[in-house]
């Protein structure tokens, strides 16, 4: 059995759908659920479930965990994508109320487990295996699973994928992009060896400081740490609607210890041209989504749309940027 946690492979972003013929073995395409990455475990009549930086979230998902201890054997490692169901799509303001235990489980939104990958079967690890065998293993194993567990669809044809691309884009339907794999390639932990490409841009960014009171944020002015540690005021946010404020509110801390910024650090940040005295320092934990802007203007000199809160992700994870 392999242990927890294990460090998941990672996508690096393109701007096409790569040929057919790009990729170590040939290329299959399957797409990107917006959802919540996470690695299921399966060992001696117990299940634990990973998200993709190592923390147990278990609790968050006991509908999944029991799904997977009646549908699968013990010794199995399968890797995946949560995906909380709202109306039309995935529900996210329900995946934050999971994440950070507010309350009991919901019925009327019910998550699901979409599996791409398997790291180990009945216990043997997999990882060194061609993705063309884990793949087939994987629907071996979820062959006969009912809902909530389900395999990611797939396609061998390129042109499919650009058309699952154009209609997800279309639609809305809880799918941000398409994710190209190569037949021959290893599960390789920790490398960006699958491509995604993305319906819309976007980044992630920490939020250094509020516009207004904490409780009920009106902007967020935000950094990025760079390679030297020190985090870098960026850019800020457009004008929030009042659920995202109050959502935020929730993960917002007035800064009380040391912070990184001073007043006059962030008096000229990119897109914002306000009073430094309506800034109010927050402890840099919370991490956002943010849109990218039109393209052919310059990426922090317009403030961007606030896409989603990113409970599952921590600031410590974020990429760092050129000092």
């Amino acid at each position: 059995m392999l242990p927890f946690p294990q460090q998941p492979m990672l996508t690096r972003p393109v701007r096409e759908i790569p040929d057919e013929s790009a990729l170590d073995g040939g290329a299959v395409y399957e797409p990107k659920f917006d959802g919540y990455r996470a690695i299921v475990f399966v060992q001696s009549g117990t299940c634990r479930i990973q998200s993709r930086y190592g923390r147990d979230i278990t609790a968050a998902f006991p509908d999944i965990a029991a799904a997977a201890l009646d549908n699968l054997p013990s010794g199995v490692v399968i890797d995946g994508e949560l995906v909380v169901w709202g109306d039309d799509s995935g529900d996210f303001t329900e995946m934050h109320r999971r994440l950070t235990g507010g309350g009991g489980l919901d019925t009327t939104h019910p998550a699901s487990f979409i599996a791409f990958d398997v790291l180990a079967g009945a216990g043997m690890d997999m990882r060194r295996s061609p993705f063309r065998v884990r793949r087939q293993a994987l629907t071996i194993l979820l062959d006969d699973a009912p809902a909530p567990l389900h395999v990611v669809p797939q396609t061998r044809h390129a042109d499919e994928a650009r058309t699952w691309l154009a209609n997800y884009a279309e639609a809305r339907v809880g799918v941000e992009g398409v994710v190209a794999k190569g037949l021959r390639t290893p599960y390789a932990s920790g490398e960006r060896g699958w491509a995604t490409v993305h319906i819309r841009e976007s980044s992630q960014c920490i939020v250094g400081a509020v516009i207004g009171g904490v409780r009920a944020p009106e902007r967020l002015i935000l950094g990025l740490r760079d390679t030297g540690g020190l985090l870098r005021p960026v850019g800020c946010t457009t004008d929030m609607t009042l659920p995202l404020r109050r959502r935020l509110a929730s993960r917002l801390r007035a800064a009380e210890d040391v912070h990184p910024w001073s007043d006059t650090t962030v008096r000229d940040v990119p897109g914002w041209t306000g009073d430094a005295a309506t800034m109010v320092l927050v402890d840099p934990t919370a991490v956002v989504e943010v849109a990218a802007l039109q393209a052919g203007t310059h990426a922090w000199h317009e403030p961007r749309e606030l896409v989603r809160s990113r409970p599952e992700l921590l600031a410590d994870d974020l990429e760092l940027v050129e000092a």
